[in-house]
């Protein structure tokens, strides 16, 4: 077998279930799978005792310990990254989160095809509109695709957050932008004037919730890279002509689009009371939502 291409990276806690369901979603997704492979960052240190017997031996799945001392999740997440970064060794790398679904088929030829035409280019899903005061204009680490060796070139980390006094001042500025809270998940997916509301007042005040990946982001833009960010719809954004199930998992979760076609659904699941909806952690709706959008697509 030759050397494969392209690193699949995803960080797990305790999420053996979500990766099981996502290694078999990639598998009939991948156009050459002769040419992924996937490194799991074990956030539990080896007390997951599930993930170490999830997956059929058939799938390339390599699990790596890391002893982390963050409890913080964000903080926990990035320090799990820049470990895992250190073992890739492909061309390319995606980096994942472990509750997302793939619905487009040969999403490997896409984002090889795109890095062919340039290969200063990240590809993904950006923070979802409604997370406000998040970057939107270059993929997050729910799905971000890249040239691994240029990445690793920035010697930078994926650390969340600026230095205390400006994560003071965002602090204030984000509730100024969220209006204290009114403009949560629910409102904003309703109201149409309350989105162009807080759009300009984002816009005005820019980022003030930085996450993940804040470092690697910022040298994307210095570095002049070419950003091709999917679509994240409201559930107002779906005509009556779409399917009834995208609208819904637009609601509760989060979808992300590709020339009007779905890309990728990620859960997410957060329990930030202004992002929480009333269904947003049930796993069971969410992948039933997903079997029926993929039975669509298998009809048209």
């Amino acid at each position: 077998m030759g050397k494969k291409n392209i690193t699949i990276l995803s960080v797990s806690f305790n999420s053996s279930i979500h990766l099981k369901r996502l290694i078999k979603n990639f598998h009939l997704k991948t156009a050459q799978l002769d040419n992924i492979k996937f490194l799991i960052v074990d956030n539990t240190n080896g007390d997951d005792k599930a993930l170490y017997t999830a997956f059929d031996k058939s799938y390339d799945v390599r699990i790596i310990k890391n002893n982390n001392r963050f409890k913080q999740r964000s903080l926990s997440h990035a320090n799990a990254l820049d470990f895992g970064m250190e073992h890739v060794d492909t061309k390319f790398t995606l980096i994942v989160d472990p509750d997302i679904h793939i619905f487009y088929k040969n999403w490997d030829d896409f984002c090889i095809k795109k890095m062919e035409l340039n290969p200063q280019t990240v590809i993904g899903a950006p923070y979802p509109q409604w997370k406000l005061g998040k970057v939107h204009n270059y993929p997050s680490v729910v799905f971000m695709f890249f040239q691994t060796n240029l990445v690793q070139s920035f010697g930078r980390t994926f650390y969340p957050f600026p230095k205390l006094y400006k994560r003071i001042y965002n602090s204030i500025v984000r509730k100024f932008v969220r209006l204290g809270g009114f403009a949560n998940k629910n409102r904003l997916n309703r109201f149409k004037n309350l989105q162009l509301i807080c759009k300009w007042l984002e816009e005005l005040t820019g980022i003030t919730s930085p996450d993940t990946g804040k470092e690697i982001v910022s040298q994307f833009h210095y570095n002049g890279y070419n950003s091709i960010v999917f679509a994240s719809p409201y559930e107002q954004s779906f005509g009556d002509e779409d399917a009834r199930e995208l609208k819904l998992l637009a609601k509760d979760f989060e979808v992300y689009t590709y020339e009007n076609k779905p890309f990728i659904s990620h859960m997410y699941s957060s329990g930030v009371y202004h992002w929480r909806t009333q269904r947003s952690s049930d796993l069971n709706y969410w992948i039933g939502l997903i079997k029926k959008i993929e039975d669509n697509i298998g009809r048209t």
